[in-house]
């Protein structure tokens, strides 16, 4: 007998529109947000299609409904499916496999709807490892009744990890403690007038509207010619006009406020035309496509900042590279609010400290110091585009200081592995389930890790409109950004290490819910 899903009465439209509230907002499954996949499919989709293909056609339209919860108010993956005793026996003796599971929509919703052996296969290592943490270890704990000390465990350590960063004294001195993020540029000396000029892609900090039209916040830099140096001035517009919320007609560059017009600045680089402007002479800088002194001064840095950690070069010489990193501004929680402050000289201070630092610890396995793929620009999930800068190393894709965060919170990961396998034997667990219990504990611990520096390379950017970091994968590809950000790792904020901590646990508690009760293997 043909099955639900080859008729004619399949309610594609219903399922559509339900797979679109997923995927918006609040109707986001918990599990999602551990970390970025690129493809995480709609969980009612995947639950309908197995159920229909499960089920005889004649099967009622209500009945359908009934079981795979779209007759709930709720999202429907906030509710696990409701098979009648008749079908539990049925969907027992099924088998599913899925070849390509990526982020696991469907062997978990197949595990929620009680088939009998679901195979999830990935040739991707990531992938397998996510998969691990979404189907394999929340099915584990709850058929062992260790699901509630497991989330325990993993908040427990996590906050181990970041208190233990806290005391470290190399990042203590580092960052300040009121300061959340850092947004900063590449600074180049330019060929005509030979004084450092900042490239900033986007003078915004701050563009937001409320759904009245007006804005709540109005905040951008504005860059000021001092001798030889260019200084950036925070324009706060609501401090500026004492206003909570502005109405204000806002174009890209041109803010009007009740017949007064300000004007912001436009971005001085594009980097797809081979376009940048010196802001102490307006000339523009010479070359196009590979040839463009932009890219070569990119260049120059990276292979220098090379040298120098292999002791060939120092760090004055590094210094005089006709391109470096430069902070721009820090944003800083104040009241509950955010502002925006310029950057001073001590921050660039500890920016060279931080090197310094680096370079006392290079050689250390944990340095992430493998190559690109040589062919470069294309690689799986999108493009590499940024090995034409010079950055063709997986480690050049950090500002010291956050490679040196890295490299730290890779070391108190595997210290919390080795603490939790200690404690279990200690408790009286065989080595086996301690060390099993202990990889689980770390699996997630490293996916949190994944998520922290999703957020903090050199190839995220400041989000004006969101107030927050735009992650590195937000393109579908990995690119230079001209507003890049540097988090601090201390603090609580989007894709630091404690947020991403809490995201794991939101998702485990999520999953551990999704699977109880199950019978599926």
């Amino acid at each position: 007998m043909p099955s639900s899903l080859e008729s004619l009465h399949f309610p594609a439209t219903r399922v559509s529109e339900e797979s679109a509230r997923e995927k918006t907002g609040g109707g986001r499954p918990e599990f999602w947000e551990m970390v970025f996949w690129w493809t995480r499919k709609p969980l009612i989709s995947a639950r309908s299609i197995i159920t229909a293909a499960l089920l005889d056609e004649d099967t009622s339209i209500s009945d359908f409904y009934r079981i795979i919860r779209l007759d709930s108010e709720k999202v429907p993956h906030r509710e696990n499916p409701r098979i009648p005793q008749n079908l539990k026996e049925k969907f027992s003796k099924i088998k599913l496999l899925d070849p390509f599971a990526g982020f696991g929509s469907i062997p978990l919703e197949a595990i929620r709807l009680g088939i009998g052996e679901v195979v999830a296969v990935e040739f991707l290592p990531t992938a397998y490892i996510f998969l691990k943490a979404v189907l394999e270890i929340p099915k584990w704990a709850v058929d062992k009744g260790i699901h509630t000390k497991l989330i325990e465990d993993i908040k427990r350590w996590g906050e181990w990890i970041l208190e233990k960063l806290r005391e470290d004294p190399d990042i203590k001195e580092l960052y300040d403690l009121d300061t959340v993020v850092y947004i900063g540029t590449w600074e180049v000396k330019c060929p005509f007038c030979n004084k450092y000029t900042p490239l900033i892609g986007n003078y915004w900090l701050a563009r937001v509207k409320e759904e009245s039209g007006k804005y709540e916040r109005l905040v951008w830099m504005e860059p000021t010619v001092i001798n030889d140096r260019i200084e950036l001035k925070v324009i706060d517009l609501n401090k500026r006009l004492g206003l909570k919320v502005i109405p204000a007609k806002v174009t890209e560059n041109t803010v009007e406020v009740r017949g007064t017009s300000y004007k912001v600045p436009e971005a001085n680089i594009d980097a797809r035309s081979s376009l940048a402007k010196c802001l102490h002479c307006n000339r523009i800088m010479p070359g196009k496509g590979d040839q463009w002194y932009v890219k070569q001064t990119l260049r120059e840095w990276n292979d220098k900042f090379e040298k120098y950690l292999n002791g060939e070069i120092s760090l004055e010489e590094l210094k005089q590279s006709r391109a470096r990193p430069k902070i721009l501004v820090k944003v800083k929680i104040i009241n509950r609010d955010l502002e925006f402050e310029p950057a001073i000289k001590e921050d660039d201070e500890k920016f060279w400290k931080a090197l310094e630092k680096l370079k006392a610890m290079w050689g250390d396995p944990d340095i992430p110091i493998e190559s690109l793929p040589p062919y470069g620009s294309r690689g799986m999930g999108g493009d590499l585009k940024t090995i034409i800068w010079g950055l063709d190393k997986w480690y050049k894709h950090f500002n010291p200081r956050q490679l040196l965060a890295l490299i730290k919170l890779v070391k108190l990961i595997r210290e919390a592995s080795r603490g939790v396998e200690e404690e279990k034997v200690w408790e009286g667990w065989s080595r086996e389930d301690a060390y099993k219990y202990a990889e689980a504990v770390t699996t997630y611990l490293a996916i949190a890790l994944v998520k922290y520096v999703d957020h903090n390379t050199l190839c995220t950017c400041w989000h004006p409109v969101l107030l927050i970091i735009a992650h590195t994968l937000s393109m579908r590809g990995i690119a230079m950004m001209w507003n890049w950000t540097d988090e601090n790792p201390l603090i609580r904020f989007t894709g630091s290490w404690i947020r991403t901590v809490e995201n794991i646990l939101e998702g485990l508690s999520y999953l551990v819910s999704a699977v109880s009760g199950s019978p599926s293997r």
